[in-house]
C-alpha cells in the first residue's frame, strides 16, 4: 500500500492552464489545455486500454501557438476523434476504484473573491470521466463511485489558478523569495488525486482545491472601497464529522482544524505588485489569521444511544502529552510564537462532561510549558463562556473585546508595507517612543480558540476577535483615526454577517446543521426568535449526527485517504483514531514529510518529519528566530518568480474579449451600501460612523461615557502588559482556579487607581482584578485560624503515644498486679 510518506510535495506550476478541451476516440483521449489569453497551449495524450498511469499518459512538454493548435485539432477531427467535453475549467486529478482509471474535472465555476488581480473560484459543477472507452462496472465499482461522489465538490470547494490559497497572504509574500514553491498539502483536499496524476504529467495540468469558506465584501466610503475577504481552510488530515472525529490523532493533527484568514485591502492598486517591478510590494494589504481546532487529547463520545449530549470519555491519558506537543509544535512552525489558547468550555457542571477535558487540557499545557523557554510559553485562558452568558451582570461580547485587544497586542497583524507617518505621530503622542516602522510587519503567533465542537462559542469568539482585528487593519491602512470600531457601525455589521455565514458553513460541514448559538445569542437584548431558532438547529444537528454522519464520514475518508494509486486497503474506519494512511506524515506547518523518491531510488529526507517523541524538548521550532522583536518586522526584498506564459493579468482585465462594466465581479460584491438602499451615493454615511450617535437622545448617557473613555482608549496604540493572559515572566497558573468571589472581593477592596490606565469594568469584572489575587494573595483571619488548627491538630496526641519497650506483655501484666 502506498502511504502519504511515499508521495512527493505538490509543486506550484509556473505555466498556468485554465481551459481544457477533451477529444476522444476508441483508443485515445486527447486533452488540449490553454492559458487565459489563449496564447499558450499544451497537449496531453492518454492511451485507453491500460491501467498503468505512467504508460497510458504522454505529456510531450511542448508548447503550441494558436495557429499550431488549430492545425493539430483539425488533424484530430479528421482522424475520427470527436469532442467529448469543451471548456473544462480544471483537472482535479486521477482516481482508480476497483478497475480502470477516471479523471475528475471541474465543469463550471463562479468567482467569489478577487485578491491582487487573482480570482478565487467556487466549484459549481464537476464530472468524472472514465479513461476506458466502455468501462464494465461491477456492483462494487458502482458502490465505490457512489461513495466517492458523496463528497459534494460543488459545496464549499474553492481554487485559484494563479494565487496560492492554500497559504496565507503573509506566507505567500515570504515564499515569493523561494525559487521553487509548493502548496500547503495539509489544506489540499484533492491531494491524493493530484499525486496520482503527477506520476506522469506536470503540475500545470492540475489545480489544488481547498475546503471551507471564502467570502468578500466591500465598505463603500465617499467613492472609495475597502475590501474585506474571509478565507477559511479546513485541514484534510483527520477530517470528518462531529462525533466520529474528535480530539487528536497520534501524529498531532486535531479534528475540525480550520485556519481563518481575514484580509483587508484598498484598491489604489489592484495588483500585489508595485508598478516599479517588485512582486508582492503593494503596501495596501493587511491580514490577520486565527485558528480553531478540537482539544488535542484522545477523547470521544459514544453515539449509539439516544442521548442528545453523549458523555465525554477520555480514551487515553498520556502523562507526557506527546500528541498535544506535536500539535503545538505544528502551530509554532506555522505561526510562530506566542500561541494563545482561548478555551471556552464549561468549567463547573453538575455532572462532569466538558470540565473533564478542561482539567486534562490544563494539566497538559502545564506540563508542556515547563520545558519551553521564557518568552515562548503557551498563553492559556480558560473562560466559561456559557456560564458568563447566564450571568446578567456580565457582558460576554465586551469581555471578548478585551481578550481580543490583548491577543492582538501580543501577535500583531500582517501589514505588507511601512507604517503610515500619521499613525507614527499618534503612537508617539500616546507615549510609544518606538521609531517609525519602514518595512513590512508580520503577524507573529496566533490565537487558538476552541470549545467542545469548535462551532458555536468558538465562532462567536472569533467573530469578535475579527471585528477588533478589522479596526486595527483599517487603522494601519489610514482609513480610521484610531483602532476602534463600535458595534453600531456598518463595518462591524458587515464583518459580523461574514463570520456568521462562515460559522454556518463550518457547522454544516462538521456538525450537520447551522450554528445553534450565534453572536445574537450572546447579546443582552436577545429575543424569543433567537431562542426558537436555537432549538430548531439543535434538533436538526441531532438528526444529522444520529442518521447521516456514518455515511458522510465514509465518503470523506474514501476521498481524502483511500483514493491513492494503488487502491488502499480498507482500514478500521469505525475507530476515530485510525491513522494507517497518515502515520508517517508529520504535523509540520508546511505539510512536509519524509518522501521516497522512486525515480532516483533513494529516500529524500524532508524536514519536520515525525521522530521519536522527546519528552523534555518536545518542540522542533519556535518560529523564525531571525525576526526582530519589534512587531515582527522582516526584510521586504523579494524575488520575481513570474512566468511570461502565466498570463494571470489577462484573467482580470481580459483584453482579448469584450467586457461590460455590469458583468465585472467587482460590481457584484456585497457592499455596505446595501444597508442604506434608499440613500444615494453622495449622502451615504461612513461605514465607520457609529449609528447610535445620530439617533434619539435616549443614548446621551452612553455617548457621554464613550466620550469620557475615549482618551484612555488611545493607549491601545501602546504595548501593555496583558491583564487576562498570564505574563510570561510569571510561573504557569490556571485561570480557572481563581474564583469569582475572590475577584469581586479583590476589586471591591481596591481603593487606589492604576497610574496609567483606569481598569475597564466589563459587566462586574475588571481585568486588573484577574491577575491581582494571584500576584498579591491575601488570606482572611478566619482562614488563618482554620489553617493554624489544621497544622497543630495532632499536637495533643503526643501524650497518648507509648514509647517502644522490650518488656513482654506477660511481665507487664504481672508487674501491674503486684503494684495493685
Amino acid at each position: 500500500m502506498a502511504s502519504d510518506a511515499d508521495l512527493p510535495l505538490l509543486r506550484r506550476p509556473t505555466a498556468i492552464l485554465t481551459s481544457f478541451d477533451i477529444y476522444e476516440s476508441k483508443t485515445l483521449l486527447c486533452i488540449v489545455g490553454s492559458n487565459e489569453s489563449e496564447g499558450y497551449y499544451r497537449v496531453l495524450r492518454i492511451t485507453r486500454g491500460t491501467d498503468d498511469v505512467r504508460k497510458m499518459v504522454d505529456d510531450d512538454m511542448v508548447s503550441h501557438s494558436r495557429d499550431g493548435i488549430h492545425q493539430l485539432v483539425s488533424r484530430l477531427l479528421a482522424s475520427g476523434m470527436r469532442l467529448l467535453v469543451a471548456k473544462v475549467c480544471g483537472i482535479l486529478g486521477f482516481v482508480r476504484f476497483t478497475k480502470g482509471c477516471y479523471i475528475s474535472l471541474v465543469a463550471k465555476r463562479k468567482p467569489v473573491a478577487l485578491l491582487g488581480g487573482h480570482y478565487i473560484y467556487h466549484v459549481e459543477d464537476t464530472r468524472l470521466i472514465s479513461v476506458a472507452y466502455r468501462p464494465e462496472r461491477s456492483e462494487v465499482e458502482e458502490k465505490c463511485i457512489a461513495t466517492f461522489k458523496n463528497v459534494d465538490l460543488t459545496k464549499n470547494f474553492y481554487y485559484s489558478h494563479t494565487y496560492d490559497i492554500t497559504h496565507t497572504l503573509q506566507k505567500n509574500v515570504l515564499l515569493n523569495r523561494e525559487p521553487e514553491r509548493h502548496y500547503h498539502s495539509m489544506f489540499v483536499w484533492n491531494y491524493q488525486l493530484i499525486c496520482n496524476a503527477t506520476q506522469a504529467i506536470g503540475c500545470e495540468w492540475t489545480l489544488a482545491l481547498i475546503h471551507g469558506y471564502v467570502d468578500q465584501s466591500k465598505l463603500s466610503m465617499f467613492g472609495r472601497d475597502v475590501y474585506v475577504t474571509l478565507i477559511a481552510r479546513r485541514s484534510r488530515i483527520f477530517a470528518g464529522v462531529r462525533y466520529l472525529k474528535r480530539g487528536v490523532n497520534d501524529a498531532g493533527y486535531v479534528a475540525n482544524d480550520v485556519e481563518t484568514e481575514q484580509i483587508v485591502n484598498t484598491m489604489e492598486l489592484t495588483s500585489f505588485d508595485m508598478p516599479y517591478g517588485r512582486p508582492f510590494s503593494n503596501p495596501y494589504y493587511t491580514a490577520y489569521v486565527q485558528h480553531r481546532g478540537s482539544i488535542p487529547l484522545f477523547w470521544s463520545q459514544e453515539t449509539s444511544g439516544i442521548a442528545p449530549k453523549p458523555p465525554i470519555e477520555i480514551n487515553v491519558r498520556d502523562p507526557y502529552f506527546v500528541e498535544a506537543g506535536r500539535h503545538f509544535d505544528s502551530l509554532f512552525r506555522r505561526y510562530g510564537t506566542p500561541v494563545i489558547v482561548l478555551n471556552l468550555i464549561k468549567t463547573k457542571e453538575r455532572a462532569k462532561r466538558e470540565s473533564l477535558l478542561g482539567e486534562e487540557f490544563s494539566e497538559g499545557l502545564h506540563y508542556l510549558n515547563q520545558f519551553l523557554p521564557r518568552g515562548k510559553k503557551i498563553r492559556y485562558l480558560a473562560w466559561d463562556m456559557s456560564r458568563a452568558k447566564k450571568n446578567r451582570q456580565e457582558d460576554v461580547l465586551a469581555i471578548l473585546e478585551v481578550i481580543a485587544e490583548e491577543t492582538l497586542s501580543l501577535t500583531g497583524i500582517f501589514h505588507n508595507g511601512a507604517e503610515l507617518y500619521s499613525n507614527y505621530l499618534k503612537r508617539h503622542h500616546a507615549g510609544d517612543l518606538n521609531p517609525l516602522r519602514t518595512k513590512m510587519r508580520r503577524q507573529a503567533g496566533v490565537v487558538r480558540s476552541n470549545c467542545i465542537d469548535c462551532l458555536d462559542r468558538t465562532n462567536a469568539a472569533q467573530s469578535i476577535i475579527g471585528k477588533v482585528a478589522l479596526a486595527h487593519q483599517l487603522f494601519e491602512l489610514g482609513q480610521i483615526n484610531e483602532p476602534l470600531l463600535s458595534f453600531n457601525t456598518d463595518a462591524a455589521m458587515i464583518i459580523e454577517e461574514m463570520y456568521h455565514d462562515l460559522g454556518n458553513t463550518i457547522a454544516l460541514q462538521y456538525g450537520g446543521s447551522h450554528l445553534v448559538n450565534t453572536v445574537q445569542t450572546y447579546r443582552r437584548n436577545t429575543n424569543w426568535r433567537s431562542h426558537s431558532r436555537d432549538i430548531v438547529e439543535s434538533l436538526r444537528r441531532y438528526y444529522s449526527n444520529s442518521l447521516l454522519d456514518m455515511e458522510r464520514q465514509e465518503a470523506i475518508t474514501y476521498f481524502v485517504e483511500k483514493s491513492i494509486f494503488p487502491p488502499a486497503k480498507v482500514s478500521d474506519a469505525a475507530s476515530p483514531f485510525s491513522l494507517s494512511h497518515l502515520a508517517a506524515e508529520s504535523p509540520s506547518g508546511d505539510g512536509t514529510f519524509q518522501s521516497a523518491n522512486t525515480e532516483v531510488g533513494k529516500v529524500v529526507s524532508r524536514p519536520n518529519q515525525v521522530d521519536k517523541p522527546a519528552f523534555r524538548k518536545w518542540w522542533t521550532s519556535l518560529g523564525d528566530d531571525s525576526e526582530s522583536d519589534d512587531g515582527g518586522e522582516v526584510n521586504d526584498e523579494v524575488v520575481d518568480n513570474s512566468n511570461s506564459a502565466d498570463g494571470y493579468w489577462n484573467e482580470y482585465y481580459r483584453p482579448h474579449e469584450y467586457t461590460s462594466l455590469d458583468s465585472l465581479f467587482v460590481g457584484s460584491i456585497n457592499s455596505s451600501a446595501s444597508l442604506h438602499p434608499s440613500t444615494n451615493t453622495q449622502n451615504m454615511p461612513s461605514p465607520f460612523a457609529d449609528r447610535g450617535n445620530s439617533t434619539s437622545s435616549g443614548n446621551s448617557d452612553q455617548q457621554q461615557q464613550q466620550q469620557q473613555r475615549r482618551p484612555n482608549e488611545r493607549l491601545r496604540f501602546m504595548q501593555q502588559e496583558p491583564k487576562w493572559l498570564k505574563s510570561e515572566g510569571d510561573e504557569y497558573t490556571d485561570p480557572t482556579t481563581v474564583s469569582r468571589q475572590e475577584i469581586y472581593e479583590r476589586v471591591s477592596a481596591k481603593t487606589t487607581a492604576p497610574q496609567v490606565l483606569q481598569p475597564m469594568c466589563v459587566g462586574g469584572w475588571m481585568t486588573d482584578g484577574v491577575t491581582s489575587p494571584l500576584q498579591e494573595p491575601k488570606v482572611s483571619d478566619a482562614e488563618l485560624d482554620e489553617y493554624e488548627k489544621y497544622v497543630h491538630q495532632f499536637d495533643d496526641l503526643k501524650k497518648w503515644i507509648v514509647p517502644p519497650s522490650n518488656v513482654l506483655y506477660s511481665d507487664y501484666v504481672k508487674a501491674q498486679t503486684e503494684n495493685s
